[in-house]
This record gives C-alpha cells, sequence and structure tokens, in this order.
C-alpha cells in the first residue's frame, strides 16, 4: 500500500510536470502550426552572381550542410522537382525539392517535402552599390510545418539551432560566391550577337 501511495504519488508529480512544461512550451511558441525561422547575410556580389547557386544542385551541395545529393531530370523552372538527400544527426533523409515561383535574380521560392514536415523556403536578393560594385542583400525565410504535434510542441527548443544552422550555411555560401571571380564584361544590346572591336583598348601611339 505504501509503495501504491508512492507511485500514485510520483504519477501526479510527473503528469503535473508535463502539464507545466507543455504550458512552457505553448508560451515559447510551440505547437504553432508553422515555425518561422529567418536569416539574411551581406554578400560583396551582384544579384545574378549569387542566383544560380540556390539553384543548381553541384552548388547546392557546396554550402547546405547535411545536403548529400540533388539529382532532377527537369530544367529549372516553376514546377520542377527534385530528390534530395540530406544527413542530420547521423541519419539519411530522403525529401523532395520543388520549385514553387522565381523571378531570377530576384526571389525564389522552394518546398522540401519530407514524411515529417514540409518546409517552405523564400530566398530574397536585394541589390545596392558597395565601394567596390553591386551587393547584394540575401535574405532567407524557412516556414516549417511538423507533422507531429510532439515535434511542433517542441520547436522552441530547436528553433536556434536551426537558425545557427541557416545563418552557418549562408556564410558559407557567401565564401563560396566571393570567391568566384568578379565579372566586369560589358553585355551586348538586345538583339546584338557580340563585340566587333568598338571597345578594345587603342595602342599608344608612338
Amino acid at each position: 500500500a505504501f509503495m501504491i501511495k508512492w507511485l500514485v504519488r510520483l504519477g501526479s508529480v510527473v503528469g503535473l510536470l508535463l502539464i507545466v512544461f507543455v504550458g512552457v512550451m505553448v508560451m515559447l511558441g510551440g505547437g504553432r502550426n508553422v515555425a518561422n525561422t529567418e536569416a539574411q547575410i551581406e554578400i560583396d556580389r551582384p544579384a545574378e552572381s549569387i542566383f544560380p547557386f540556390l539553384t543548381d544542385g553541384p552548388s547546392l551541395i557546396k554550402w547546405i550542410q547535411g545536403m548529400e545529393s540533388f539529382q532532377t531530370n527537369d530544367e529549372l523552372k516553376v514546377g520542377r522537382r527534385a530528390q534530395v538527400v540530406m544527413v542530420l544527426g547521423g541519419r539519411r533523409h530522403e525529401l523532395i525539392s520543388e520549385t514553387l515561383a522565381m523571378v531570377p535574380p530576384r526571389s525564389l521560392t522552394v518546398r522540401l517535402d519530407h514524411a515529417e514536415f514540409v518546409d517552405d523556403i523564400d530566398y530574397n536578393l536585394v541589390e545596392h552599390d558597395g565601394p567596390s560594385g553591386k551587393r547584394t542583400t540575401l535574405h532567407q525565410r524557412s516556414s516549417a510545418h511538423y507533422n507531429s504535434l510532439v515535434i511542433r510542441l517542441l520547436t522552441p527548443l530547436f528553433a536556434r539551432d536551426v537558425e545557427h544552422a541557416m545563418k552557418a550555411n549562408l556564410a558559407t555560401l557567401k565564401g563560396l560566391v566571393e570567391r568566384e571571380p568578379m565579372m566586369n564584361t560589358p553585355r551586348p544590346m538586345p538583339g546584338q550577337t557580340g563585340f566587333h572591336g568598338c571597345c578594345a583598348a587603342e595602342l599608344p601611339s608612338h
């Protein structure tokens, strides 16, 4: 009888702690249908130099931590789907990546579809003048919906880790893009196939 009484008390305490824990998680933002995470970075390159790194499979693997493969047979367009493998916490996860919207080189929206979650990722690129040419502010926003109520309740616990990983990925991207040579080559006007020597440097006259 004594043991039963203590087990009942212990069960009551555990139940109370669980209720308090759930309450705290809800107050911190857990349990919401969508978990939002944002990050941004300044890159010392024009938007058109950055955009391909957001859409090209081999380039994505270089800067997104944990991405093992990105396979697609489609050309880049709205509706393009790719099979993605991510390695997170030592486990391999298979996802489908779908391009939902894009306005190159200004914006891109990609959906990652997994058995446990759906994550819509928005990229916005805003150009401005820098000391050595065009610079771009790249803003990334993740809107993730988790199927499991338990995971939704726990999102406040790992939200900071998700934000930290996002910032680390963007820092890697910045390094990759800025290592590329700056392209200052003048472009042909619409309808012009190329340059015909009009802008070549003149030889010094003797």
